[in-house]
This record gives structure tokens, sequence and C-alpha cells, in this order.
């Protein structure tokens, strides 16, 4: 455990400040790959992808507030049954066990091959209309036996999810994985990257998991085309001197566009640094007092303790739509990039 800082019992010296950020040993091998572009550090906005505003609606919040008042510690409890956390410590993701994404996966296959073939003989059954000299009637069973073919098991597979997921028992379909994947702690500003199987980071130095600070790391976007060219970005982590990374796509996607990616590195840095309070989303509200810097910067500007949770449904979609203009508004990449003052990059 690192020590902690004799002036402040909650974070740790080795948290990350970026006012005081420490000289680096020099790059000399860049582990991003290629089609990645790397971010500048510093400069931040108050953003947040839109994901962690949308996904955690004031009726949600206080849903979650009514269950833990009738079973106090539930949540802890789910949260260490599934290996993730999210509060003002720590944020910590682990991936859905793989009979879950099995379920999942046979309901995105199952509603994708349904819509994707019914559309297609739709639009084909009207374009070959006008043009096939048989009755309509004919060419309308043909078409409809065509689409049973397809239809029939896709729609199965599809209802049969939707039957697991919001009908059957939660423990039945919902099961946690073998541990967590990636850890980012505001209290030590330390980065882990759990191991998944023995001696995964051995290579690396490391008997277990790979533990290093959050200034070691450097956020990249990583662009992927698709089979008609398009790119789709995402956000990865990735160590400065080992290769070792974290891809964020799991949290937000691939995006068509990669404002999401600077907005989620724009986040993260804000979360991980101590001089400043902690992104202001719904999921962190209930901790914002426990921070040190947070709750003196609330009570410094009179942020009010429920913003979040007390907000109506209209006054919701608003800040939806007021985050949406703050995102699309980015320019990070014009940013200088301030970590350069500590380390010599390649």
């Amino acid at each position: 455990m690192p020590e902690m800082d004799n002036q402040n019992t909650l974070y740790a010296a080795t948290a990350h400040d970026s006012r005081q950020l420490p000289e680096q040993a020099a790059q000399v091998s860049d582990h991003a790959g290629r089609l990645c572009m790397r971010l500048p550090w510093g400069n931040t906005q108050e953003v947040a992808p839109l994901t962690f505003i949308e996904d955690d609606s004031p009726a949600e919040l206080r849903e979650e507030e009514e269950e833990e008042s009738r079973n106090p510690g539930s949540r802890a409890r789910k949260q260490e049954k599934f290996h993730n956390a999210c509060d003002h410590i720590r944020y910590r993701q682990a991936r859905a066990s793989a009979w879950t994404q099995l379920w999942i996966f046979i309901g995105s296959i199952g509603k994708g091959f349904f819509l994707i073939w019914t559309g297609l003989l739709a639009v084909g059954f009207l374009l070959l209309l006008p043009v096939d000299q048989s009755p309509w009637l004919h060419q309308l069973e043909s078409t409809f036996d065509m689409w049973l073919w397809v239809a029939i098991p896709s729609l199965t597979a599809w209802l049969a999810a939707h039957i697991a997921f919001f009908y059957l028992p939660r423990t039945f379909i919902i099961t946690p994985s073998k541990g967590p994947l990636w850890e980012l702690n505001r209290q030590t500003g330390m980065v882990t990257v759990f191991a998944r199987k023995p001696g995964q980071f051995k290579e690396q130095g490391y008997d277990g998991d790979f533990i290093r600070p959050f200034h070691e790391f450097d956020a990249y976007v990583h662009m992927l085309p698709t089979r008609q060219g398009m790119p789709l970005y995402s956000l990865h982590l990735v160590h400065r001197y080992q290769p070792v990374a974290i891809d964020f796509m799991p949290l937000i996607g691939r995006q068509s566009s990669d404002k999401n990616s600077l907005a989620l590195w724009d986040m993260w840095q804000n979360y991980m640094d101590i001089s400043k309070p902690l992104p202001d989303i719904p999921v962190l509200e209930e901790f914002r007092h426990l921070d040190p810097t947070t709750a003196e910067h609330d009570r410094r500007t009179g942020r009010p303790e429920r913003y979040w949770r007390d907000m109506d449904d209209r006054t919701f979609k608003a800040a939806i739509l007021a985050m949406q203009d703050r995102i699309n508004q980015l320019d990070a990449l014009s940013r200088p990039n301030l970590m350069a003052q500590h380390v010599q990059y390649l």
C-alpha cells in the first residue's frame, strides 16, 4: 500500500496531481500499434461521454437509493460479486461472464438477422413488383417463403434472449466473470491491469497484476476501418514503457467520430487528478462529499448535493444536449501536450 500523505488522510503520496508531475524516463518504443494517434495531456474540459450520463437517469439513481435503503450494503455486495466498482476511490471494470456474453450474442445476432433480412426482402419485393410478370400475390407468397427460412430461427433467438434477460431470474443469466480487467485508482494514482492468467506480465517483471502510475500511460485514439472503409474510433490507454494497454471500447463502443474518445480521455484525467473535483456525472454524485477536493469545490461553488438525483426529466434531457454540445466543440488534438515537459517522446 502506498504511503499516505500526512496532510491528507485520503490521498496517497503517489496520487496523481497535474500540478506536480515528476520527470520521467525517455520513451524508447511505441507500443500503441498501427492506426493510433496519441492524445495530449492537460487543459481538460468538464466533459464525459454521453453513455456516462444517459445510462444513469435521475429515476434510476433514486431507485438505487431506495434499494440501498431497504437492503443496506447491497451495492457493495453486488460490486464485490461482479468485480467492478465506481466511486470516489476507484473505477474498476470487469467484463460479463462467458455465459452472459453468450446470451447477449444470441439476442444481438437474432435481432440483427431478423431486421436486416426483413428489410432486404421488403425492399426487394417492392423493386421487383413492377418488373416481374407473375401475379403480385404469387410474388408475395414466394417472398414470404424466403422470409420464413431466416425469420423463424432469428426471431426465435431474439425472443429467447429477451425472455432470458427480462423474465427469468437475473442470477440465471447475469453471472460474475472470473475477475476484474482493469482499475483506475484516484486515491493512489495507480492504474492496474489485472493478470487474467498466471505469469501474464512475467516479461514485464511482475508476478501478478501490472500496476503502474497513471502518468506513465498515454491515451491513444485507435481507428479501425469497417469493410466499407469508414473509420470507427475507440480509446486505448497504453503504458509508455511496456507493451500493456487498456481498451475502453466496451465502455463507449466504437464510434464514427473521435469526439467521445476525446471526451473520455478528458474525463479520466479529471477523475485521476486530485487537484480537480470528480467528474460531475450522475453515478459519482453520491460520493462527491467523500472526496476532499470535490467537497471543497462543491462548498465553494454552491453545487446542490442532489443535483442529478432530484433532477426532472426535462432538465435531464437538456443536460444531455448540453453535454453533447460540449463534446462536439472539443478541440483536444490542437492542445499542447503538457506531459512533453516531463517526458522525451519518440
